[in-house]
Formats: C-alpha cells, sequence, structure tokens
C-alpha cells in the first residue's frame, strides 16, 4: 500500500482560533508597512511569524501507513502513529471523523472529497461506522 497523505483541521471553535491568530499576525505586519510606508524589522517579523504558522497549519496530516496512521499536528514537535491494531472504531459524520481509541477517540474534520479517499484507502480490518 503506498503512503497516501490527508489534510484535516480540528474543531470548528479551535480551527477559528487558530486562524484567526495567524491573520492577526499578517494584519499586524500590513499595518507596519503601511504606517512608514516602507518596509522595516517588525513587519519583517511579523510577517515571518504569519508564514510560519500558515506552514504549520497546513502541515496537518493523516498519513495512512500500511500498518497504522501518522497524525501530523500543527506543533512540529507532536506526531502520532497509531497502529490499526489499537483503532476499535473509525466513526464518520459529514465531514467529522472520530476515531476511537482503546483509550481515547481524536476528532479531525476532513473535507467531503478526502472523506471518501479515506474510506478506499483503510484496510478492510478496520471498521467504519458511517452516520
Amino acid at each position: 500500500m503506498k503512503k497516501n497523505k490527508i489534510r484535516w483541521q480540528p474543531e470548528h471553535s479551535l480551527a477559528i482560533i487558530y486562524w484567526s491568530i495567524t491573520f492577526i499576525f499578517l494584519f499586524l505586519s500590513l499595518s507596519f508597512i503601511l504606517e512608514r510606508a516602507e518596509v522595516h524589522w517588525k513587519s519583517m517579523l511579523f510577517i515571518v511569524v504569519f508564514l510560519l504558522l500558515f506552514y504549520r497549519g497546513y502541515q496537518r496530516a493523516v498519513i495512512i501507513h500500511k500498518n497504522g496512521l501518522q497524525i501530523n499536528y500543527a506543533r512540529f514537535w507532536k506526531t502520532d502513529y497509531i497502529p490499526f491494531e489499537q483503532i476499535r472504531l473509525i466513526q464518520i459524520s459529514g465531514n467529522l471523523l472520530t476515531i476511537y481509541l482503546k483509550e481515547q477517540s481524536l476528532e479531525l474534520r476532513l473535507n467531503k472529497k478526502q472523506v471518501g479517499s479515506f474510506c478506499k484507502v483503510l484496510p478492510e480490518s478496520v471498521p467504519v461506522k458511517t452516520v
């Protein structure tokens, strides 16, 4: 099985908070540029922070390997690997994907195309329930 990468976002409230903070840095950098009518170190600092947060927000992904799922978060130091044996159930309701493990559950939001491709590449041994 080849490696498949599927982008995800957290629940709506956390996604709104994360992307609001990210775009605040963009607006601050643009306001510093407009204030002096030139680019200086403050505006460059804020634009670098914006680009870093934007890039890290885009790096959230579920990578499906042949033995399990690798979940990458926006925090570069956090990556989870979940073997298929630990997954009790994957529940799909609309674009919300809930992965029930033996001791916890994870909620991920995907777009509709990615939900279909996620279901296609999962092995048959993983139970999937559509609500």
